[in-house]
């Protein structure tokens, strides 16, 4: 291997164990918060086994908005519309249900309907007008919104079947929770044990990050299991998002669906010149965040019971709030689905201790919006730099 190739190789170990050593950090903020809350602000509420699973619920719909806008960002693209999107899709859920008496299935079904029809739209106006997907998007932040004005007439509907009301009021028993639990932590924590014992020559910063790896694995595991076992098992919301996450990832490391994004957002002249189809690869990340929107307001909508057509109006801020802090780049060409899971994570923790604090919402909205020009401050500097080397 020549020495130029062994450079290369060397820098890519370091920048992927900075990227992990990044999670841990984000992960130790995140335990930081939980603490500071629980001591000192909510006279020890923010870390009993109900809050925390409280919290899990509350994150898993920003976490899944934020996993489509991760794809999307690392193909340069976003979407400002997710939050009218989402309203539109609640709006036309208690439609199907409340005026039209339809069967939750085919409700679920209609609402994906709408949720990937509106990213369709958003997906071919921007690749066939060639307007930047922050104008189409932002437009599309207003006329959809709009329309879900004009559907409900203004009213918020409620009274879901109670089939509908049980998808995110339901939870798995106790035992079953940890069961599932332990299974899935036992197998990655399995995979990161093999990593840290493997004998291959390793930069001594990579077999830190390792162990690392496996002493955080272990303690999620553990204390998750802890949690759902003492309050009412796996909320059925948390596992439709755990699945979710699962696949996402899985796509993003191990497809080729998945190496094209990182493609196109690297470099698109160079994604085009090897073949592959920019413009289809756009639309079905619009689509794709269409289909995860209406997974999302369905969640929204049973946790609510309700559909306000003025629901979500930040909702696309913290979503791309929750990728950018978890270390995707604004810039495009990288982006990690566990590092938006625990942006989304920091983001609602700091909102549910700030809520059980009593401190008024305004003071989150604050908190996130500084939080944001620091992320993108930093990823700024550090494009910059490798800009400049």
């Amino acid at each position: 291997m020549s020495d130029a190739r062994k450079n290369d190789v060397k820098n890519s170990s370091i920048a992927s164990d900075i990227r992990r050593l990044r999670l841990v950090f984000l992960l130790a903020a995140t335990a930081g918060v939980w603490l500071a809350f629980h001591t000192i602000w909510t006279d020890g509420v923010v870390l009993t086994p109900r809050n925390l699973s409280t919290l899990a619920v509350q994150m898993t719909v920003t976490c899944i908005l934020s996993i489509g806008m991760t794809w999307l960002l690392v193909a340069r693209e976003i979407d400002l519309s997710a939050g009218a999107v989402m309203a539109l899709v609640i709006v036309a859920i208690f439609q199907f249900q409340v005026q039209l008496g339809m069967s939750t299935p085919v409700t679920i079904l209609a609402a994906f309907a709408v949720g990937m029809t509106l990213g369709l739209i958003n997906g071919i106006i921007r690749v066939l007008l060639l307007v930047p997907s922050f104008v189409v998007t932002l437009a599309g932040f207003s006329w959809i919104r709009g329309t879900a004005f004009i559907v409900s007439d203004g009213q918020t509907y409620s009274g879901a079947q109670e089939s509908f009301y049980r998808i995110a009021n339901s939870n798995i028993s106790n035992v079953i929770s940890v069961v599932v639990i332990s299974l899935v932590g036992g197998y990655f924590l399995l995979t990161a044990s093999k990593q840290a014992f493997s004998r291959q020559r390793k930069l001594p910063l990579t077999r830190f990050v390792d162990w690392i790896q496996v002493a955080v694995i272990l303690v999620i595991t553990i204390g998750s299991a802890y949690v759902f076992y003492a309050h009412r098992g796996l909320p059925l919301p948390v596992v439709i998002l755990a699945v979710t996450v699962l696949v996402a990832s899985w796509v993003s490391s191990n497809t080729t669906f998945g190496r094209h994004i990182f493609a196109l957002g690297g470099n698109p002249v160079a994604a085009r010149r090897v073949g592959i189809n920019t413009s289809v690869m756009i639309t079905l990340l619009f689509v794709i965040m269409g289909a995860l929107t209406a997974l999302a307001g369905t969640i929204q909508a049973s946790l609510l019971d309700a559909g306000p057509p003025g629901i979500g109006q930040l909702l696309a801020l913290n979503a791309i709030s929750a990728a950018i802090i978890g270390g995707t780049s604004l810039f495009g060409g990288y982006g990690s689905i566990w590092g938006t899971v625990v942006g989304a994570l920091l983001m609602s923790s700091i909102a549910n201790g700030l809520s059980l604090a009593g401190v008024n919402t305004f003071y989150q909205m604050v908190a996130t919006g500084f939080i944001l020009i620091a992320t993108i401050a930093i990823d700024a500097l550090f494009v910059n730099r490798g800009a400049r080397s």
